[in-house]
């Protein structure tokens, strides 16, 4: 064989490979198929969210509390979505960006380009991070975490632009998409049906609507509930995962005591979601109990 032969076939020989190691790589399941796969198919073991990202190490809702929230090994990271005076979805939870900005005034009030002159702030320190848009965030999070949609915007229409971007950027199965009136289930289903609307239930007559319209897995809810454990268990053997928060009370005990975790599962029993503003304390407590996702 001479040398141009030599060359063809060590081309071929490294294009196969580099073939082969692609087509592993792409079988590699990703940190979010691993926890859709828990959502899904494991409903007694419990999925942690981290409230607003890890936002008491960083400013809430910035790329960089996302990446903590990650880090410390929260399943779902909450994101508040909200559109500027021009139309751009912007990653902002109060409806002025005065509390988190070095700006005053409604979000809907600035251009976009201006927004971006102004600095996230960490308590009450100006930052050097500015306030992502929903698809930085939502592109930064790709694969690695599921994502808590809450909708603070006002219009329908906004809504359908959240969902088109979630659908353009391949993510729709990472979304889970809170609702407070669950009402606007069947129009917003309509629009996709692979993203998860999560419903809030206010009470059992709004939990048996949300249940008779048969468009979710999830719906959130609190301990007005305590006292309806065996309807809520009755779901929850059907496949229904149940979300409550632990914000408040609860975090601040367990920042000095665990137990104050037993104590919020030993009365909300059929909660497999819960989000919290102490998301590295609640994954080493059920990691501990053995009933959350090992990595």
């Amino acid at each position: 064989m001479n040398l141009s032969g030599i060359k063809v076939l060590l081309v071929a020989f490294c294009l196969i490979a580099f073939a082969g190691s692609t087509a592993k790589a792409q079988s590699q399941p990703s940190r979010t198929d691993k926890i859709l796969e828990v959502f899904n198919h494991e409903p007694q073991k419990i999925l942690v969210a981290s409230h607003r990202g890890g936002h008491k190490d960083f400013p809430e809702n910035s790329l960089a509390a996302i990446d903590e929230a990650i880090r410390v090994g929260a399943h779902v990271v909450e994101l508040d979505v909200r559109e500027t005076k021009d139309g751009e979805l912007v990653m902002v939870h109060d409806k002025t960006v005065d509390r988190t900005t070095t700006g005053k005034g409604e979000v809907n009030s600035y251009l976009y380009a201006d927004l971006q002159k102004l600095f996230l702030t960490h308590n009450g320190q100006a930052t050097s991070y500015r306030i992502p848009t929903l698809k930085e965030a939502l592109l930064h999070t790709k694969d690695r975490i599921l994502i808590d949609i809450d909708f603070k915007a006002e219009k329908f229409e906004t809504a359908v632009r959240v969902y088109n971007l979630i659908a353009e950027l391949g993510m729709s199965e990472q979304v889970l998409f809170f609702l407070y009136d669950y009402k606007e289930m069947p129009r917003l289903h309509q629009q996709n049906p692979a993203i998860k609307i999560m419903p809030r239930a206010y009470n059992m007559e709004d939990l048996q609507g949300i249940i008779k319209m048969d468009l979710t897995n999830i719906i959130h809810i609190d301990n007005s509930f305590i006292s309806n454990d065996k309807e809520l268990s009755d779901l929850k053997s059907r496949g229904i995962r149940f979300w409550a928060n632990t914000l408040g009370d609860v975090d601040k005990a367990a920042a000095a005591d665990s137990q104050s975790y037993q104590n919020f599962f030993n009365t909300m029993k059929n909660v497999s979601v819960v989000q919290t503003d102490e998301p590295e304390l609640l994954v080493q407590y059920l990691q501990r109990e053995g009933v959350t996702l090992r990595e």
